[in-house]
């Protein structure tokens, strides 16, 4: 998957310029972000795909920024492909079968430092209700400040096994390997808080 969902952290040196308080919770803008996939085809050829509607919130310690937290709820539904056919077998029952599981759901049990602008998130992705750890690693690729506004843009990649998630169809045309992109935004001002 290309994606958001689903989440980046705020760490280092990026807390280092936000005054002192207790934890506060961000929106992940949706609007400058993008959840997305991909698998390989007879390891052969490529195809992507994208969520439309997401959410996702960023908790931040700026006491013990280790114990930032990222949560992401996804709307199955709203996958998105180029062709069709495609997007009616990711939405039936042998996929994510979102008649049944309408939401699939990141969250994080750990982020640490990775070097600079890096950083490991480790979580659970539930999807299709089996739920599973996985590993991301997230890159700060900008940083900029707007008046009182901190904002940081990242990409988060990782991937999955399908067939962990119960999606073992067409194993011989559709690769079991899922790869993960996740372009997330975050700007720490009052405005964008999300509680």
């Amino acid at each position: 998957m290309r994606q958001p969902l689903f989440a980046a952290a705020l760490l280092a040196a990026f807390l280092a310029g936000a005054p002192a308080r207790a934890t506060e919770t961000y929106a992940i803008d949706q609007r400058f972000g993008e959840i997305g996939f991909s698998v390989r085809h007879l390891g052969l050829f490529g195809s992507e795909g994208q969520f439309g509607r997401w959410q996702g919130q960023l908790a931040i310690d700026q006491a013990h920024p280790e114990r930032t937290r990222i949560a992401v709820t996804i709307d199955t539904g709203s996958a998105q492909m180029s062709w069709h056919e495609a997007l009616a077998m990711l939405r039936s029952p042998a996929y994510f079968d979102v008649a049944q599981f309408p939401e699939a759901r990141f969250t994080s049990t750990a982020v640490t430092s990775a070097g600079p602008d890096r950083y490991t998130i480790a979580g659970d992705l539930q999807l299709r209700g089996v739920v599973r750890p996985i590993t991301l690693q997230a890159r700060l690729v900008d940083h900029v400040r707007q008046g009182q506004a901190d904002i940081a843009d990242f990409v988060v990649t990782g991937a999955l096994q399908r067939s962990a998630f119960g999606m073992t169809s067409d194993s011989s045309f559709v690769s079991d390997r899922v790869g993960l992109e996740i372009r997330a935004r975050v700007r720490l001002d009052e405005a964008a808080r999300g509680d």
